[in-house]
């Protein structure tokens, strides 16, 4: 089953990729998760992450000491990603992912069981893609979990369990929608009849160091 941490409460961070928290996903080995990416800026402290990621490996891999030896040489999969990195970049383009240079990311989720609470500013229960989109800023609660697999080893993942809202944001790729406002026009029709039409949508530290 692995070992988690306690929950914490991130700063503010900038969320992308949102269409895990509204539809659920699967990954290659079939298991059906929430989850979406957080971008943390690199001037921000990875401190409280690193408390969480470290609490769950030390209670997992036979405690702190061993747990920080296994993360330096690299034996256990770090789930911090460099956006001005490889893993940052599209892998059908080889360019950035919108908003991932200068900020770490996480790849944060949940199981089909436990999808995370999603509120606004007001602590309102959000439904819908138009409230949150990829861009959006919020503060996230998170733990993090450990993970062992045949192939890929051991590892570290943060699982999401509450996002709340702060701000709205210029939409990044990863789902949330279109901006009709930026891409649309108003169009008229032979009987002068004014038609929206679409044009084009927008396509798409520390310890771990």
């Amino acid at each position: 089953m692995g070992s988690r941490s306690e929950q914490f409460k991130t700063g503010l961070v900038r969320v992308a990729f949102v269409d895990g928290l509204f539809e659920v996903k699967e990954d290659d080995w079939g298991n059906k998760y929430w989850g979406c990416t957080i971008l943390i800026p690199k001037s921000d402290s990875l401190a409280v992450y690193e408390k969480a990621a470290l609490e769950a490996a030390a209670a997992e891999w036979g405690g702190a000491e061993k747990a920080m030896k296994m993360i330096k040489d690299k034996i256990i999969h770090s789930p911090f990603l460099d956006g001005d990195g490889p893993q940052g970049k599209s892998k059908a383009t080889g360019e950035p992912h919108a908003g991932f240079p200068g900020h770490w990311f996480l790849r944060v989720k949940s199981g089909e069981a436990y999808r995370p609470v999603l509120v606004d500013q007001k602590k309102l229960p959000i439904v819908s893609k138009d409230k949150l989109w990829s861009g959006c800023f919020g503060y996230s609660v998170l733990h993090s979990f450990t993970w062992d697999n045949p192939k890929k080893g051991k590892g570290l993942t943060f699982g999401i369990d509450m996002l709340q809202l702060a701000k709205e944001g210029d939409r990044l790729g990863g789902g949330g929608g279109v901006d009709v406002d930026k891409w649309a026009e108003t169009i008229a029709d032979e009987g002068g009849t004014e038609l929206v039409a679409t044009l084009a949508s927008k396509g798409a530290g520390g310890l771990f160091g």
